[in-house]
């Protein structure tokens, strides 16, 4: 039995285009799998209904049942989501936004367990962030605040998890931070992710597979060395690039073309190279 399948999936906003169209795949339990696509393409639409929050067509089953066949707190449970668009209604201490990862196993007005409290706090030291356990939230960075969040989901410590473009404002200490920790955390103990990225280097580092939507769309699936080509990624993102491989994972890795612009814009005079390394463009 897959942990996820998922099979012609569909739903459209307002009866108009559809944002899934005909969408199928399979996760095994342990597996970590990366979706990426352009702006638009239906990633965060297939969280939605991954999340079991869109009223959508098809199927999606999360170990063999229907994810809208759960309780909210079952699924809760099993599965812990990471959204971008994670906005408390009133500002709240970094500390009492991880302990709502809790209140799938003590409810919403039960009293934290001193083991929960050790949990709480062992998910602000995965992550290295104890010292913002006391901040308020909406003094946080954008950055802290995502780091924050992704403590709540630690602390849920559920059997599947769904991130949503979380390292979008994350540095690049950060970023490597929170993905190993995931990778070590999930990984050994053979849970299951699902990520959506809008970095498509991070989405090969830190994926087994990867699902690439396009126009609401499944356009491939597979192993990144498999899917990743300097086609796909112009019939994807109408960009062009040159593929190289990781000189220690020996993923393949995507550059893009810029020294082609540069070197057109600097023939025609668009582009001045002064003394100094500052480029200016006129």
């Amino acid at each position: 039995m897959y942990e996820i399948e998922v099979k012609n999936l569909e739903f459209s906003y307002n009866e108009g285009k559809k944002a899934l169209n005909g969408i199928t795949f399979s996760v095994k339990k342990g597996e970590i799998i990366g979706i990426i696509g352009p702006n638009g393409s239906g990633k965060t639409t297939l969280v939605k209904a991954l999340s079991a929050i869109l009223t959508y067509k098809g199927s999606v089953k999360v170990k063999g049942k229907e994810v809208k066949e759960y309780s909210k707190r079952e699924f809760a449970q099993l599965v812990g989501v990471a959204s971008q668009e994670f906005t408390p209604a009133y500002d709240m201490k970094a500390k009492e936004i991880v302990e709502m990862g809790r209140i799938p196993y003590t409810g919403l007005l039960g009293k934290l367990s001193s083991k929960d409290d050790e949990i709480v706090k062992h998910a602000f030291k995965a992550l290295g962030i104890e010292n913002l356990m006391n901040r308020m939230f909406y003094s946080l960075s954008g950055g802290e605040r995502q780091m924050v969040y992704a403590a709540k989901v630690f602390a849920q410590d559920p059997e599947i998890l769904i991130l949503d473009e979380t390292t979008a404002h994350l540095d690049i200490g950060h970023v490597e931070v929170l993905l190993n920790k995931i990778l070590r955390a999930f990984k050994k103990r053979k849970k299951t992710v699902l990520a959506t990225f809008h970095d498509i280097n991070q989405a090969i580092i830190f994926s087994d597979k990867l699902l690439v939507i396009k126009n609401g769309k499944l356009f491939a699936k597979g192993f990144p060395n498999d899917v990743i080509n300097k086609k796909l990624i112009y019939e994807v993102y109408s960009a062009s690039c040159s593929i190289v491989k990781h000189p220690q994972s020996e993923k393949v890795n995507v550059l893009m073309n810029l020294e082609d612009e540069r070197s057109y814009f600097q023939s025609e005079g668009i582009l001045n190279l002064s003394e100094n390394p500052q480029q200016v463009l006129k």
